[in-house]
């Protein structure tokens, strides 16, 4: 897993993590608020996976008081093109300008993010991970944020991971557009 910011100022890496699993707890354990959160890639469509990590991502932003983000079209063009890449390339990694790959999409940035993974089977299972390490967390409970879009798909990438699943997470500000929050408090503690 890797999360990065960049801001129209200056790019900061945030994390680089070895990658690992993280099991999902099972239904019984915690109910699912979030549709399809612990159903299995190849067992849903990609829009209901995109949603319910919107809605994973949207639980934790409002149990540390944070507002929602929005799915945004574009942003999920960008994650999914970055996804298929990585995947059919076998290379983790965020290239070298993850705002070149956002801004050919059509979404006029002043802030952004991104995190990837690899080797989660469920919606569940990656915004856990991501939320246990300090960069990814850090980037979910970002108060500068307004939207996101998210990528997927069933296959790993050889070499990174042995479990299905790939990812990724784009998260963005509009150009002219006021951050929703000032509260950094919350990204201030991660890992949670």
């Amino acid at each position: 897993m890797r999360g990065v910011r960049l801001s129209a100022r200056s790019l900061t890496t945030v994390a680089v993590l070895t990658i690992g699993a993280v099991v999902a707890p099972t239904a019984a354990a915690r109910p699912a608020r979030c549709a399809f959160s612990h159903s299995p890639i190849a067992s849903a469509t990609r829009p209901q996976l995109q949603r319910a990590v919107v809605c994973l991502v949207n639980e934790q932003r409002r149990r540390y008081g944070l507002p929602p983000l929005r799915e945004n079209a574009r942003l999920n063009r960008s994650a999914q093109g970055w996804t298929n890449a990585m995947v059919a390339d076998h290379a983790f990694t965020h290239g070298a300008d993850f705002g070149a790959r956002i801004s050919a999409v059509g979404f006029d940035w002043s802030n952004i993010g991104e995190n990837i993974a690899t080797g989660f089977p469920t919606p569940a299972s990656v915004v856990s991970a991501w939320m246990q390490s300090t960069g990814h967390c850090q980037n979910i409970l970002n108060p500068t944020w307004r939207y996101v879009g998210t990528g997927v798909d069933d296959r790993m990438i050889a070499g990174y991971s042995s479990q299905a699943g790939t990812w990724t997470q784009d998260f963005g500000l509009w150009m002219g557009q006021s951050a929703p929050s000032g509260s950094w408090g919350p990204a201030d503690g991660c890992p949670y």
